[in-house]
């Protein structure tokens, strides 16, 4: 079966679409949408560091999550890349972050005082030209275990060895497994290239099945001890409200409007000895009189037409 087939809509609503039994579905579409949210993050951290590493306005974002079985993840990496594998002794697979070396060769070229856009340069880095990426490819794996953070307590993604490569076919990996890459765009005006962070499923499935979904269901069940709930509702209890007695309405045509001049007076449907209506975040609650206390204006409160919800008030 082909996956490249275009999907076929079926009466109004439904489409079908090929199935790759090759290369099946890892993952859940409720852990898809953690990892498009956790490289979200990434991407827009990654906006900061390009901008500052290029001296000019770039737009990072995620362009899309792709798979790959082992083979097919080297074939899909250009000869020559910058390509970054990060290893730890904890860790069940690797992290590879892959940049196009015509890309990096740019960012070189602007930090040495370069004022070009110049992207045609593609070769092996130069061992100085490889420390000065170095530098850079810290601040991005800072920025990896920093958007991971949120999601996995005590963070496994703690690297002691972070190996260069320059061609794909160098790469050895620790697993068989197949790979799950995050294709992050960089939109330099006139041109996009694309960088990728990849996951073995190995790693990934230890790391979200046993982390991400157990937190997310130990928050949803947890319940707050009496010191917090204490500590809540004295929070919200001194929390400010807004509260507008409201003089009157009443409705004028637009030519009434556009007519209107110093001066005028608009007559309101509220009759002069009726009570006014004082709303709560704009939910009327009150009825009340105006006044005067202590030099300002004031309303004496008349009545309590509805209940004051406290969860409607914040």
């Amino acid at each position: 079966m082909n996956p490249e087939q275009p999907k076929k809509k079926v009466g109004k609503v439904k489409y079908v679409e090929p199935y790759d039994f090759k290369r099946p579905k890892l993952f859940s579409k409720e852990i898809m949408r953690t990892l498009r949210s956790i490289h979200d993050s990434i991407a827009r951290s990654l906006n900061r560091i390009f901008n500052n590493s290029l001296r000019y306005k770039v737009d990072v974002r995620l362009k899309k999550i792709e798979q790959y079985s082992p083979s097919d993840f080297t074939e899909h990496i250009d000869s020559p890349s910058v390509i970054y594998l990060m290893q730890g002794k904890d860790l069940t697979g690797e992290i590879i972050v892959v940049l196009p070396t015509e890309f990096c060769i740019h960012v070189i070229e602007r930090q040495s005082g370069g004022t070009g856009v110049d992207l045609s340069s593609k070769r092996v880095l130069t061992v100085i030209e490889e420390k000065i990426i170095s530098r850079i490819m810290a601040g991005i794996t800072a920025e990896i275990i920093q958007a991971w953070e949120p999601y996995v307590p005590l963070i496994p993604f703690m690297f002691n060895e972070t190996i260069y490569e320059s061609k794909p076919e160098n790469l050895h990996l620790s697993s068989v497994d197949p790979m799950l890459s995050a294709v992050i765009g960089i939109d330099m005006g006139e041109t996009v290239v694309n960088i990728s962070i990849s996951y073995s499923y190995g790693l990934l499935k230890k790391v979200m099945n046993e982390n991400v979904l157990k937190e997310r269901s130990r928050n949803d069940q947890e319940k707050l001890n009496m010191d917090d709930m204490e500590g809540y509702k004295l929070t919200l209890h001194k929390a400010r409200v807004n509260i507008q007695p409201l003089l009157g309405q009443t409705s004028l045509s637009l030519d009434e409007i556009m007519n209107l001049k110093e001066g005028d007076t608009i007559p309101l449907k509220q009759k002069s000895d009726e009570p006014l209506d004082i709303r709560i975040n704009g939910v009327k609650k009150m009825n009340g009189y105006p006044g005067l206390k202590q030099g300002r204006r004031a309303i004496r409160i008349f009545e309590i037409v509805d209940e004051i919800n406290e969860q409607e008030l914040v």
